[in-house]
């Protein structure tokens, strides 16, 4: 049975937001013993996190964490996109293609999803991944040890929220201005050994890629992106438990318009190429569109028996 709240959402200027809260009712527990075996389950899982969380070394290197709380705290909360919660940290930039440049680096940065390392080319527009599903971020830089590899100018680890720790969710709307329209939901619960967590989203706004003139309502500039998100766990017993990640990412981008623009192509004689008698080609009618997609799946086991401990995605 599920019990139905309002809570107050916090919102940057011009936004409005609902949003419900939903969390497991009050249960008087008959049996003890099943009470017990519930603890023992959210206690096994919180002993694997933390082994988990001591495979990757950060020996030399500078860290700086932001965790669900701070997200929460921010203008919109977790309706913020990725790109938006990663910019709080410190050293890092962003272009108007998306891309992040930490310390000044380009296109060095490295992501992670519970210490396994996610497919190239996360995010370009868009963002594949909401800070829904975040219970901690952590940018790791600076001289990082070797068993990182790969692109070394930053690692952004993402640890993804449990059902067993954080039961219950919730489901929001929220908007504003550039016609932002945003609804979401997120939930996560066990089921004996079984943990789960799941969110999606649906934004919608004509304010998709950076303007480039300037102006607040740029020409051809509309988005439509989909998010899903869900993580399954299963704790075998104190020492193992298999997981599994399944990420899906859909965004629609309209490139944005510049009126005025004279054609750059010119006959030998430098008047304006002519084709079947038109020499006019008006740069605000262009209808360029790009498309991005990101599915992955990750299936990982993790055993940890006293100072042993390994992942194997």
């Amino acid at each position: 049975m599920l019990r139905i709240t309002p809570i107050a959402v916090p919102l940057a200027p011009s936004l409005v937001a609902m949003a419900f809260m939903m969390t497991p009712a009050a249960t008087a527990w008959a049996d003890s013993d099943a009470e017990l075996t519930l603890d023992a389950i959210t206690v096994t899982a919180q002993h694997l996190n933390d082994a988990r969380n001591g495979i990757q070394t950060q020996t030399g290197a500078s860290t700086f964490v932001i965790d669900e709380a701070a997200i929460a705290a921010a203008p919109g909360g977790d309706n913020n996109l990725l790109n938006q919660v990663v910019m709080q940290a410190p050293d890092v930039a962003q272009d108007s293609f998306g891309q992040f440049h930490v310390r000044g680096e380009h296109n060095g940065l490295q992501y992670r999803l519970n210490g396994i390392i996610l497919p190239e080319g996360i995010s370009v527009f868009g963002q594949s991944l909401d800070p829904r599903l975040i219970s901690s971020m952590t940018l790791i830089t600076g001289a990082l040890p070797a068993e990182y590899g790969l692109r070394t100018a930053g690692i952004i680890d993402l640890k993804t929220k449990s059902g067993a720790i954080d039961p219950g969710g919730s489901i929001s709307l929220y908007g504003g201005s550039h016609g932002t329209v945003e609804p979401s939901f997120n939930y996560g619960g066990s089921s004996g050994n079984l943990n789960y967590f799941v969110s999606g989203d649906f934004l919608h706004n004509d304010l998709g890629i950076e303007s480039p003139d300037g102006s607040s309502d740029p020409l051809h500039d509309h988005t439509t992106q989909y998010h899903g998100f869900a993580y399954l766990e299963y704790i075998l017993n104190d020492e193992n438990r298999l997981s599994a990640v399944l990420s899906t990412s859909t965004g629609n981008f309209q490139i944005p318009d510049r009126s005025g623009l004279p054609p750059s192509i010119t006959n030998a004689n430098g008047t304006p190429l002519t084709v079947n008698g038109q020499s006019t080609y008006p740069s605000a009618d262009l209808d360029e569109n790009q498309r991005e997609l990101t599915h992955f799946a990750i299936l990982s086991w993790q055993r940890s028996q006293g100072a042993w401990t390994c992942k194997r995605p």
